[in-house]
């Protein structure tokens, strides 16, 4: 869906975009083949070239600069081989006085749990790796959570919140809300939430007991591998809403 997008190219909104699309250009390639006499033609395929050759180098900062959040879903598919799942679990909502109790990560292969008082201060150096992050609510709560607990790091990833996406097609409520719309089974985890998630870090810190932490690293788990499911539902769906057919041939 990126090759299809135009947003990220200045003078370049909405309605040019669609006016674009509604005259057969749906591509870049298209785009460049047919020389359509559009406003700000020559600007347009200026960045059209300079689109592709940053793409074929992987250059997710490019676009991630340019193209307002909203819009970030749309690099997916492209940076599908690059994308992280991500939760947090914190002792609180307040970024001030509340601490980081784990941070879970998917790649759509492997799970990663980072500990407090464990293994967290490896999270900066794991998330460099990634050019794509995709949370529930994270643009409110996770990013800037792990931003005021770890300011050295520089979020310049393309970042897909579910919340808003899922959304703009209907589904509103929390994640496990909307999990549940879906039949998304959890399991024996059914009914783990964020409050009782806290009462596994409080238990596991004063008692020292291991039970409750593997219990709190097995939801933060779940969460992360959810998101995957989530976000490939919505990214067909978004991209049929656009006016494309679905095509997730390359998951």
């Amino acid at each position: 869906m990126l090759t299809n997008t135009f947003l990220h190219i200045p003078y370049v909104n909405e309605a040019t975009e669609k006016e674009i699309w509604h005259n057969g250009i749906t591509s870049w390639d298209n785009f460049l083949d047919k020389s359509p006499n559009v406003k700000n033609k020559e600007l347009i395929t200026k960045y059209l070239h300079l689109s592709k050759d940053r793409l074929k180098q992987n250059d997710h900062e490019f676009f991630s600069g340019r193209l307002l959040s909203k819009y970030h879903w749309r690099a997916y598919d492209e940076f599908r081989r690059n994308c992280c799942f991500l939760d947090i679990e914190t002792t609180g909502l307040s970024k001030e006085r509340d601490e980081i109790t784990t941070i879970g990560l998917y790649d759509g292969n492997e799970s990663k749990v980072f500990i407090n008082g464990q293994t967290l201060d490896k999270f900066p150096e794991e998330i460099k790796k990634y050019s794509f992050i995709v949370t529930f609510n994270g643009a409110l709560f996770d990013i800037p959570f792990i931003r005021a607990k770890m300011p050295n790091i520089r979020f310049n990833h393309f970042h897909a919140d579910l919340r808003f996406v899922l959304s703009r097609l209907g589904y509103s409520g929390g994640l496990k809300n909307i999990e549940k719309k879906m039949g998304i089974d959890r399991g024996d985890l059914e009914g783990v939430d964020g409050r009782e998630a806290v009462r596994l870090w409080n238990r596991y810190k004063k008692h020292d007991d291991k039970d409750a932490l593997d219990r709190l690293i097995k939801y933060n788990i779940e969460d992360v591998k959810n998101l995957k499911t989530l976000m490939e539902f919505s990214y067909g769906q978004m991209k049929e809403s656009a006016g494309f057919k679905q095509d997730l041939s390359k998951i």
